[in-house]
């Protein structure tokens, strides 16, 4: 008996306790199928945005509904909007958490983050099944998408209420503070120095401020958590950034007893850099790599590998790249896409799966080689993986 199937006749056992009583919708089974239809298909945002939230409030009455749209449209014409819809509601049933499952389990599911962060949050309001879940959750500890991992660990975190971060130690600055941020959220005080670390970051990607989404992120849940204690002074703003930093410091040192240091600026490496290359997957993981005119190949968002080239390779290799002319976006993204930027010809174009011409696919293949001739075997691996699902038939 699978996992899926022993928790799901676990919860139709229990599902006659008052915690998971349920009372069936009312409404006929065909407008179900409209709904979702609308949820995944509909032009317009707002529309897709409304279906999907009243999806994802009629709970076991429209999960057939979903169930027969994947059928006939492939589970990737599901839209995030429908999933996080779903993850968002509190509600038990047996077939609702049986869908999350199966769409987290599911590796080339666009949105399975969202559907492990909607287990997640279901977890502690089901201490009957913590093994079935637990073994879940500890499946994913070490996935290669963040988000993924992220929400796999805070989920056995609250189901087990501990405070030790499962998994290998974490080096995606990203997860670090997403995961701080969900535990203060869900009542739980993390070490806080995390995310005083973002406000203080300041890095880019090829001119993706990364930096300062973490700062928000990590200011939006420490305004939530300090509430009256937060430190607003009159007129909402302070005077410069190192200031809020440093009254935000003394707040959140004063309630949570932890010592707290004043984070250093996070910059940008030295540049200039001549490109890069950004792969960003649900299934693969992220892949951040970007280059120096001389040769210096960097990797991660804050380029903390990093791996001079041979002269004769990387002289091939911008001669290779100079021959590449891209230009607008390759194909319709929706979910992983790969970025490709470059000063020498000037090229910044998205690309979807599917959609590199052979010669860019090549090029990269050489980078690759080149990089693993160099002593980086795990970035070269990581690159030509991460290409696979780009490269056109």
């Amino acid at each position: 008996m699978t996992g899926v199937k022993h928790l799901r006749i676990l919860l139709l056992v229990a599902i006659a306790s008052p915690l998971l009583a349920f009372l069936p919708g009312l409404q006929d089974p065909g407008e179900w199928a409209k709904d979702v239809e609308k949820a995944c298909t509909s032009q317009r945002y707002g529309l897709r945005l409304a279906a999907a939230r009243k999806v994802a409030a009629g709970g076991a009455a429209a999960v057939p509904a979903i169930r027969e749209f994947m059928q006939k449209n492939g589970p990737n014409a599901v839209t995030a909007a429908l999933v996080e819809a779903i993850a968002d509601q509190t509600t038990l049933e047996a077939v609702v958490l049986e869908l999350l499952i199966a769409w987290a389990k599911n590796p080339d599911f666009y949105w399975r983050a969202q559907a492990m962060r909607g287990i997640a949050q279901r977890a502690p309001k089901l201490p009957g099944f913590a093994k079935e879940l637990r073994a879940i959750f500890a499946s994913y500890h070490d996935d290669p998408a963040w988000l993924m991992r992220t929400f796999a660990r805070f989920g056995s975190m609250v189901l087990d209420g501990v405070a030790t971060v499962p998994g290998s130690p974490e080096t995606d600055p990203r997860a670090v503070v997403k995961l701080a941020t969900l535990l203060l959220a869900q009542g739980t005080v993390p070490p806080l120095q995390p995310l005083f670390e973002a406000l203080a970051d300041e890095r880019t990607f090829l001119g993706d401020p990364w930096g300062q989404r973490n700062a928000q992120a990590a200011h939006q849940a420490l305004k939530s958590w300090l509430g009256d204690a937060h430190p607003l002074p009159e007129g909402g703003s302070f005077a410069d950034k190192q200031t809020a930093i440093d009254r935000l410091l003394a707040a959140a040192s004063a309630k949570s007893g932890q010592q707290l240091r004043t984070p250093a600026p996070a910059l940008d490496p030295p540049g200039p850099f001549a490109g890069g290359i950004e792969i960003l997957s649900c299934k693969s993981g992220d892949l951040f790599v970007r280059w120096t005119e001389d040769g210096v190949v960097h990797a991660g968002l804050d380029a903390a590998l990093s791996v001079r080239l041979p002269a004769d390779a990387w002289a091939r290799l911008s001669q290779q790249r100079a021959q590449q002319h891209l230009e607008g976006n390759l194909g319709v993204v929706i979910c992983d896409a790969m970025r490709l930027s470059w000063v020498e010809p000037k090229v910044h174009v998205k690309v979807a799966p599917a959609s590199l011409p052979a010669a860019t696919a090549n090029w990269l293949l050489d980078l690759s080689q080149a990089l693993d001739i160099a002593g980086q075997p795990r970035l070269a691996a990581a690159l030509s993986t991460g290409l696979k699902q780009f490269a056109a038939p």
